[in-house]
């Protein structure tokens, strides 16, 4: 009986050491399992691995200019994490009534597309010119520009602004629309203007001058009125202008520059007359009864002569 017990024990102590030494290998075979799938490895969050970008910087990504002008941002791009050069397709997204052109660096030819090599140490420069159509004038105001650059899935967009402000200008003109007139020497001429806001602003305090080719002495330029206080957008004032030459101006083409300006000096315009300056009849009647005179002198003179 003894020794039954005995054989039951043995065969439990083997059962048991199976089954401690199953667990122990099934334990190690799920530390390898486990190890092999990188459980135990440092944190996803420690590691850094290297992604692809194109990088975009403008240092004046805001301009400001006059309605009608143009706006030139230059541009930075960086490609970095790559391991090759690649292409990058460059466009632009301007407001309605704008036109855009892309030009690399300091160059002058237009380009749609750049090549950039990952491996240089300093960015490639593009410039991006924003005009609008020369045959609109755009509302003063903010206008948004987007630039793109994109390469397959690597794409990135920068956002610029325009400020158009107000447009000063406006235009001198003949109201007979002929640039040339006629004057007496010493007789006051009249001849009429046409001052025009062509901008998108008032124009506030026109004052006139002229200036004549050759600056002769003794010349009088006037204007009536001599000055506009105000003058609309589109509107259009008539001026009259009275050119005076000296009385003893010789006759002949003189070349009178009429001008326009306001007081805060943000608009001019001139325009150019050729002024025909013809002399007075009394001295053409002076100059005949003086060609008479010579003539009846040399007559008497042969008369005399003869005689002797």
């Amino acid at each position: 009986m003894s020794g039954f017990k005995f054989q039951v024990c043995s065969i439990f102590l083997v059962l048991l050491a199976a089954i401690f030494s199953g667990l122990a290998l099934h334990s190690v075979a799920l530390g390898r399992t486990v190890a092999d799938l990188g459980l135990f490895t440092e944190p996803l969050a420690q590691k850094s691995p290297s992604s692809e970008e194109i990088k975009m910087t403008c240092r004046y990504p805001v301009l400001s200019s006059y309605a009608g002008s143009y706006f030139s941002y230059s541009i930075d791009l960086e490609y970095v994490g790559g391991k090759e050069p690649r292409v990058f397709d460059l466009k632009a997204e301007v407001p309605q009534g704008f036109t855009y052109s892309i030009y690399p660096g300091y160059e002058t030819t237009e380009i749609a597309a750049i090549r950039i090599d990952p491996g240089r140490g300093y960015p490639e420069t593009i410039k991006v010119t924003v005009r609008p159509y020369v045959w609109l004038t755009p509302e003063p105001g903010e206008y948004t520009v987007k630039v793109y650059a994109s390469s397959g899935d690597i794409k990135n967009s920068l956002e610029l602004k325009a400020i158009v402000t107000a447009k000063y200008d406006m235009k001198v003109e003949p109201s007979t629309g002929r640039y040339n007139t006629e004057a007496t020497a010493g007789d006051d001429n009249y001849f009429s203007i046409i001052v025009a806001n062509t901008g998108t602003a008032p124009l506030e305090k026109i004052t006139f001058g002229s200036s004549i080719t050759g600056s002769p002495q003794g010349w009088s330029i006037t204007f009536n009125p001599d000055k506009i206080d105000t003058l609309a957008v589109g509107d259009k004032r008539e001026v009259q202008v009275n050119i005076k030459p000296a009385r003893k101006t010789i006759a002949g083409d003189y070349m009178v520059s009429i001008s326009a300006d306001t007081e805060a000096k943000n608009a001019f315009a001139n325009a150019s007359i050729r002024v025909t300056v013809l002399v007075p009849m009394v001295w053409g009647w002076v100059g005949v009864g003086i060609i008479v005179l010579v003539i009846a002198g040399l007559a008497v003179l042969f008369v005399r002569l003869g005689r002797r």
